[in-house]
């Protein structure tokens, strides 16, 4: 009698333990598309804003103070941004915001493969990653702006940093994991957002830091070329450690015809 009183006295303490683990939130899964969700949406912000002002600049030129307050407004309003302009067809910068690159107004990037893009389509243009004159990493998202005739008047262009416009993303998505990291390339390999910004402007295929890394290389050779995917690879997790196994997945972001690689990975118990 005793011992079924005893079990009874534990059956009773362990019920509130009991009932507390079945109302406890399931953790959450990692699930790329949210993060991928997260990103596009601020890349299309951008392009949408950018996409406006080319066909605001169509009525009040390229030139002048209606066009310079689009360009501040632009560059206000995105926090990724460096500078906004437009530019001549002869790829000549005709107007820059902010004031502190005005010295860059007359300057010619008409030997720019983006530019170059942009002038024979006539198409929005997503540069691939350059790094600039200041030493940080950035790209270029440019619109023809078009006469009321149908013809190109010249363009407008923002230069933002990839890594700027994914970090806010990365970090409320991380904030639900731990022990999870988060990686953008461009198809050729190049990265352009890693936790660690001393990575960023690596080539992942030539880099003497990834090179004896023949498993790690064979996955991202897969990642270049493959759209979606999972996969394992081995790499320290810092200089000097041990290299470690790891989980990742990645999905594709991008907008007119340039993809970026968005990647996810996690260590394998």
């Amino acid at each position: 009698m005793k011992r079924a009183f005893s079990l009874l006295i534990v059956a009773l303490a362990l019920a509130p333990f009991s009932l507390s683990l079945a109302m406890a939130p399931a953790p959450k899964l990692l699930d790329i598309a949210v993060l991928q969700e997260k990103i596009n949406t601020d890349l299309v912000k951008l392009d949408t804003e950018l996409a406006a002002a080319a066909k605001a600049l169509s009525t009040t030129g390229l030139q002048g103070n209606d066009a310079a307050r689009l360009l501040q407004s632009i560059y206000e309003n995105n926090s990724s941004v460096a500078t906004a302009a437009t530019i001549g067809l002869d790829g000549t910068l005709l107007l820059i915001q902010p004031a502190s690159f005005k010295n860059a107004e007359g300057e010619n990037i008409s030997s720019q493969s983006h530019f170059a893009r942009l002038k024979k389509s006539q198409q929005p243009v997503l540069s691939g990653i350059f790094k600039t004159v200041e030493g940080f990493y950035a790209v270029s998202l440019a619109y023809p702006v078009f006469t009321a005739n149908n013809k190109v008047l010249g363009f407008v262009s923002v230069v933002f940093k990839p890594d700027a416009l994914m970090r806010k993303s990365v970090q409320d998505y991380l904030a639900d994991f731990s022990s999870v990291e988060v990686t953008a390339i461009e198809q050729d390999g190049l990265i352009i957002y890693d936790k660690d910004i001393q990575q960023i402007g690596r080539q992942t295929f030539s880099d003497p830091l990834y090179r004896s890394y023949a498993e790690l290389l064979a996955l991202v050779n897969r990642i270049t070329s493959e759209a979606t995917g999972t996969g394992t690879y081995s790499f320290p997790p810092r200089i000097g450690a041990a290299p470690i196994k790891k989980s990742s997945q990645w999905t594709t972001i991008g907008l007119h015809g340039t993809d970026w690689r968005l990647i996810v990975s996690q260590g394998v118990n």
